[in-house]
């Protein structure tokens, strides 16, 4: 994985999320990644070690 995707999947994560929500979950930014331009379908494991090994925490 690049470095221009992970900090894609950052972006997204770091974003308002979907109406209906309060905040992101793994599972709901593996729904969206598949929706975003540009990005490799990844599932919501492969999102977590990104978010992680970047200190990135959903809260």
């Amino acid at each position: 994985m690049t470095g221009e995707v992970e900090a894609r999947l950052i972006a997204l994560a770091c974003s308002q999320p979907p109406e209906g929500y309060d905040r992101w979950s793994l599972r709901l930014l593996e729904k969206h990644v598949v929706l975003t331009d540009g990005l490799p379908a990844l599932d919501h494991s492969t999102i977590g070690r990104v978010l992680k090994k970047r200190h990135f925490a959903l809260i």
